[in-house]
């Protein structure tokens, strides 16, 4: 998968967990903000060329293989 691509799956799996973690109670949500601050070092890991692999779990899991830019 290309980089940009990579990076698009990223951030759309972030806006929904904050998507989620917005409807629910804040003791509630706290896992799930955990959750997308993971997924954002995930993110800045990746636009730094520093992990060219990885599986994301949400809502199934997805394992990613970035292609050579």
């Amino acid at each position: 998968m290309p980089r940009r691509r990579a990076l698009a799956l990223i951030v759309r799996a972030r806006n929904d967990l904050l998507a989620k973690a917005a409807e629910r109670l804040p003791a509630d949500a706290q896992p799930l903000y955990d959750d997308a601050a993971q997924l954002e070092r995930l993110l800045l890991d990746v636009r730094a060329c520093r992990i060219d692999e990885f599986e994301l779990h949400r809502p199934a899991t997805i394992h990613v293989t970035i292609s050579a830019d």
